[in-house]
């Protein structure tokens, strides 16, 4: 099990969202950061090019054992027989996960002190964007910069999408689970229940974020469309809800989509439903955005999946990744079906995304990798 992996990979697992709550028994601000010093700076910089040190696309491929002599191609377990790029070979325990046009950034949350980093789609110079963060995790992509949470700090921070100095979105009233962003602003949610927003630029005032909904019982993963958030609640009635972006009327509540779904994890958005993972029944759900009708229940596209953690959709598939066998990237049609294995032996897959011509996933482990197939 890498339900310990699961802590830090929440928001990662769905597009522009992040990823999903930790298993009950994990308190997500329970996180022990160490003192980030010189030692730890040393450390990660042996495993990852740091600090805008550059490199060329050779060293990069050359950092992966089994790279071929065509490039950076490193496996061929794909059905069309497409190879795998590996973007990153060394990554310290790779957390959150997001994509741009050009790049994919992701968090290194090592035991002593993790950073933000980004690496161009298809490979090349790893660039650090941040470094001394206690414990990075969930990151998001926006117009604004580059935006991810700590869990030990309860901060949400930025930064230029080249890098830069960090800087405080906000700081929450716990540890923050999940973040996801539109044009304007972060949504977070928060290991004290509640679901709260600023503005991309941060509070002048420095002062506390809106507070859309509170008294929440778990909340991790969100991801958000042009009119309303949308949440899981781990524990409790293990729900995922959706709320107004403005927040909760007084005296209202969230919208329940799904009710009683045993630890529902990584969450995902398309026009008309909501998809996520259940780590308790292990499959991958769906249901209108709307909500399940009386006396209904969710769609299940895939079933008897182990942990399956990251979620990403497109037009025609939902992506995850599951433990199942020596661990994989699954592919299954919205409609449901029987799941193909994308990719195999990935045993710490964790945070999934897609776009229109890749995929890409992190390999949670203390020393992971980034890795990205053409779909």
């Amino acid at each position: 099990m890498k339900s310990a992996a699961l802590v830090s990979v929440l928001g990662a697992v769905a597009c522009s969202s992040s990823s999903g709550s930790p298993p009950p028994a994990t308190d997500a601000g329970a996180v022990d950061a160490s003192v980030h010093d010189a030692a730890s700076d040393a450390r990660l910089d042996a495993a990852l090019v740091t600090d805008h040190t550059s490199t060329d696309a050779a060293e990069v491929e050359a950092a992966s054992a089994d790279a071929s002599d065509d490039g950076p191609c490193t496996r061929a377990e794909v059905p069309d027989g497409s190879c795998v790029v590996n973007l990153v070979a060394q990554a310290l325990a790779p957390a959150g996960l997001a994509i741009d046009d050009a790049y994919v950034y992701f968090t290194s949350d090592p035991a002593d002190g993790g950073g933000v980093f980004r690496v161009p789609i298809g490979g090349g110079t790893i660039e650090t964007l941040a470094t001394g963060q206690p414990s990075p995790s969930a990151i998001a992509v926006g117009p604004g910069g580059v935006y991810w949470i700590d869990t030990a700090s309860d901060a949400v921070m930025r930064a230029s999408h080249d890098g830069g100095v960090p800087a405080i979105v906000f700081l929450a009233s716990s540890a923050p689970a999940g973040i996801a962003l539109d044009g304007e602003r972060a949504y977070v949610t928060t290991a004290g229940g509640q679901v709260v927003s600023a503005p991309l630029g941060g509070l002048a005032d420095g002062g506390p974020p809106a507070v859309l909904v509170s008294d929440q019982a778990q909340p991790g993963s969100i991801a958000v469309d042009d009119a309303s958030v949308y949440f899981t609640n781990a524990a409790g009635a293990a729900s995922v809800l959706s709320i107004p972006k403005g927040g909760v009327p007084e005296g209202g509540t969230p919208l329940v989509i799904a009710a009683n779904e045993q630890q529902p994890y990584a969450i995902a958005l398309d026009a008309t439903r909501v998809y996520w993972t259940s780590l308790g029944t292990g499959s991958v759900r769906a249901a209108p955005k709307t909500g399940v009708a009386e006396g209904g229940s969710p769609t299940v596209l895939a079933s008897g999946q182990a942990t399956p953690a990251g979620l990403a959709v497109d037009s025609t598939s939902a992506y995850f990744t599951s433990e199942i066998g020596a661990g994989a990237v699954l592919v299954v049609a919205l409609d449901g079906g029987s799941p193909v294995t994308f990719v195999g032996s990935q045993p710490f897959a964790s945070a999934v995304l897609v776009d229109a011509k890749n995929v890409y996933w992190t390999d949670y482990a203390a020393i992971g990798s980034v890795e990205q197939v053409t779909r």
